[in-house]
């Protein structure tokens, strides 16, 4: 049983016992529904309105919390309701104020990590709400898309249902945008329709719900000055790193039926044993954990960094990302979409797979179309570059030939294989560094519950890998400034080869590309690398699998449900109601 769903278990047992011995909080206020129409204006300014209908017999105020809004600022707060009353918005709005003093007026109170909008309860009742407000800057450049990630809904009370679309001058749809919610699943939808983007909470939003839209928009759509330093595909690897796989879900949907029938038959005393037994058994299970010793994985920043013009950790490429990712050389989402391209240049140049050119495909370079064959595919160097191939393998079918789009839906289908290839590279690269010595292990009892005893496995990792991590960085800096500090001297192509091999693991291979283009010119014919074709499908390759792998436990972007979970980074609503 993984963790995760072991921790499901105790929550839910401990959410039964809840029904017993815990006293649930009744809002006298009844949220019935809000619908929220945001257009979004040529720069990438949202303009929301939003209909709030409530039955109220309690409270002073209405409120919507917003934090973590970045570059984005919120302006033009307005209030009117069923009555007809536009509300008078003051500047310093106080939240201890009377029932009386807040009547017909609004305001924004300013917390320590946002700000509220805020507005007099005025009357009870069953009432209505208008609320506008422009949110700046809503749509973000990132370094390979525009996009928007903001949580539009999570209050702190729940609602009866939730609609929100999403429009602007130009129509949304599949061929110019792609679309994922995070928050109010499996029965919630996010969908196009007649070229707006709905988000439906079909019924109620509890309290623990939000409902969060991720948007990548495939064209430039918005004259936006809200620039990022990420991805788009660090912004989805974010929001989808902690959303439910549906095998978990299917799991604890199967452990809450059986739960239920237990709990029907049996005194809650059984339940506590229970519950007692699996906390025993978690808190006294063996740990183990990575020491980096006092001088921590912390590196110098870029501008304290030397050039660094050999390969390090050994050329070998397990190393290197081990090194890169527990020393935070690059973000693990680029090692992910970089490791299986490089690894395909490096048998592409020990002439174990070779380029192929197919009829169709998804890439194009020129008039013709690339896949991998791996016809000839020999030998790995080690056990999880062969488990790699025989995915890669499995994935190109019956003639062998790998196409990006065979892999993507592979990935897609065997999202499961492909996480735990990763996980299983990590744990190899930690047995080598233990084989070879730089990782040394200490055990030690300690005390647990009821008087018994786990171990903590400590593995010491030797200083020598901060150096490993600092030459990396070195060497991605001497790259992206090769033409910059180029010195006319000699290179062997078998070093060029290298170092388009390392730059792919660094994720910034396209740049070193462009300058071996422009300093060596013959290069495409001395090397095998071929910058025009081979580097690039190789690259391609390594992005369509995780785009694939991440994808996998959640909506493809096409349209459809809401996951559970997931959108955790994203700014936006963070709490609200009455009160």
């Amino acid at each position: 049983m993984s963790k995760k769903v072991l921790f499901n278990v105790i929550l839910f047992l401990m959410m039964f016992m809840s029904i017993f011995f815990v006293e649930h909080k009744v809002y006298a206020n009844t949220m019935n529904q809000i619908d929220m129409d945001v257009y979004i204006d040529a720069d990438g300014n949202a303009h929301i309105t939003e209909t709030w209908n409530a039955y109220l017999d309690e409270g002073t105020e209405g409120y919507r919390k917003f934090t973590k809004l970045g570059n984005s600022k919120i302006t033009n707060f307005s209030v009117s309701d069923d009555s007809g009353a536009t509300y008078t918005y003051i500047s310093n709005w106080n939240t201890s104020a009377d029932f009386e003093s807040k009547v017909y007026q609004n305001g924004i109170h300013n917390i320590s990590d946002g700000l509220e909008l805020c507005w007099g309860i005025s009357d009870y009742g069953n009432r209505t709400y208008t609320l506008t407000y422009t949110i700046t800057d809503f749509v973000i450049q990132y370094t390979d898309a525009q996009g928007i990630y903001f949580n539009f809904v999570n209050l702190d009370q729940p609602i009866g249902n939730v609609s929100i679309t999403i429009h602007s001058d130009t129509n949304f749809s599949v061929d110019n945008a792609k679309i994922w919610s995070f928050g109010y699943g499996p029965d919630g939808t996010i969908e196009f329709e007649n070229g707006t983007i709905v988000l439906d909470s079909r019924g109620q939003l509890p309290s623990s719900k939000y409902m969060v839209a991720l948007v990548k928009f495939e064209d430039v759509l918005f004259n936006t000055s809200n620039s990022a330093s990420k991805s788009f595909d660090d912004i989805y690897a974010e929001a989808t790193s902690d959303v439910e796989k549906s095998g978990a879900v299917s799991e604890m949907k199967i452990i809450s039926i059986l739960f239920a029938i237990v709990m029907s038959f049996f005194p809650m005393i059984i339940i506590i044993v229970i519950i007692a037994g699996i906390v025993v058994l978690f808190v006294n299970k063996d740990q183990e954990k990575f020491s980096f010793g006092t001088e921590g994985t912390t590196l110098p920043a870029d501008s304290e960094i030397q050039y660094w013009r050999e390969i390090p950790c050994d050329k070998d490429l397990e190393k290197a990302y081990w090194t890169a990712s527990q020393y935070a050389v690059v973000s693990q989402a680029v090692l992910k979409k970089n490791i299986i391209g490089a690894i395909l240049l490096k048998w592409i140049h020990q002439e174990q797979i070779k380029v192929a050119k197919t009829k169709k495909g998804l890439f194009s370079f020129k008039d013709n179309n690339y896949a991998i064959d791996f016809n000839s595919f020999f030998n790995a160097d080690n056990d999880y570059e062969a488990k790699l191939a025989a995915m890669l393998k499995e994935a190109a079918g019956q003639n062998q030939i790998l196409e990006a789009k065979e892999f993507e839906k592979w990935a897609r289908n065997n999202y499961s294989k492909m996480e735990s290839w990763f996980d299983g590279l990590i744990k190899y690269g930690t047995s080598q560094l233990e084989n070879d010595g730089t990782i040394t292990v200490t055990s030690e009892q300690v005390p647990a519950m009821f008087g018994k005893t786990k171990t903590i496995t400590t593995k010491h990792v030797n200083s020598s890998m901060k150096e490993e991590a600092i030459k990396l960085k070195g060497l991605k800096k001497f790259l992206l400034e090769f033409s910059l500090i180029y010195e006319r001297e000699h290179f062997e192509v078998h070093i060029w080869e290298e170092y388009l091999i390392f730059a792919q693991v660094l994720g910034i291979a396209d740049k070193v590309e462009e300058q071996f283009s422009k300093l060596y010119p013959n290069f495409n014919q001395m090397s095998q690398l071929d910058i025009e074709s081979t580097t690039i499908i190789a690259r391609q390759m390594g992005y369509v699998g995780y785009r694939g792998m991440t994808s996998g436990a959640s909506s493809d972007g096409s349209g459809g449900s809401s996951s559970s979970g997931g959108g955790g980074s994203s700014g936006g609503s963070s709490g609200g109601g009455f009160r």
